[in-house]
């Protein structure tokens, strides 16, 4: 138990680090860009490589198209409780496009959680280890890539750290519910929410997040958004491999 919650210590630090680094070492406009670009890859293979061929195998194409539809209004109605994205007005632009960012990687992290836990009843120790530090490795420029854009939209450091931080919370609770309650929701249900969850962050990634990082190019070619679009892909890839 005490290995346990050290591994699910290591797992919860990578936003937090991420965060830091994110306010600590702000970078500038095509930077951003490029991250935003980044987080948006990463967003689409985790829903399209991970997310969704497991809710599919849990509750079936209908489970699965229930659950899209679920994600992407849900998304469509938060979305319309935000300022709507000024014309021209990068900070608050920036600013919407953050919180959003945070909001979908927040809901993406709490299957993470789930993960250590269900890791935690494998025969193999070394099983617990590898996908902790999997997902520590991943989050670390899920922070930077949160924690920075919305720094630079606000100017307020610690409040970005802070807010960008709290994406490691729900990989607690997600442990908790893995631990505790889940145990008795059926695969079906847990199919459809995953898919909600794939919605979401597809709405994230095409709908803001690769607008948001061609505003950022300027003028300049929009081939550089899509080769770091395709990073943030292969990346996941090479952490799922």
């Amino acid at each position: 138990m005490e290995r346990e919650l050290w591994i699910l210590g290591v797992a919860v630090a990578g936003p937090v680090i991420g965060s830091a680094l994110g306010v600590a070492f702000p970078p500038g406009r095509r930077i951003t860009g490029d991250m935003l670009s980044f987080a948006a890859g990463a967003m689409l293979a985790i829903s399209f490589l991970e997310l969704l061929p497991e809710s599919l195998a849990k509750c079936g194409i209908k489970g699965v198209t229930a659950g899209l539809a679920v994600g992407l209004l849900t998304m469509a109605a938060l979305e319309s409780l935000l300022p709507h994205r000024p014309q021209g007005e990068r900070r608050e632009e920036l600013e919407r496009t953050s919180i959003l960012m945070i909001l979908g990687i927040f809901l993406h992290n709490l299957p993470e959680g789930m993960a250590i836990a269900s890791a935690s009843a494998m025969e193999d120790p070394r099983a617990l280890t590898t996908i902790a530090f999997a997902i520590a490795v991943h989050n670390i420029p899920e922070g930077i890539c949160t924690s920075a854009p919305y720094y630079q939209a606000t100017g307020r450091r610690l409040r970005a750290f802070l807010l960008s931080s709290t994406t490691a919370l729900p990989m607690l609770g997600g442990y908790i519910l893995g631990k505790t309650l889940l145990r008795g929701l059926s695969p079906y249900a847990m199919g459809i929410l995953m898919a909600s969850v794939a919605g979401l962050m597809i709405h994230i990634s095409c709908g803001e997040l690769l607008p948001a990082a061609l505003s950022e190019e300027g003028k300049g070619h929009p081939i550089r958004p899509m080769v770091w679009l395709a990073a943030g892909i292969l990346f996941v890839m090479a952490l799922a491999g």
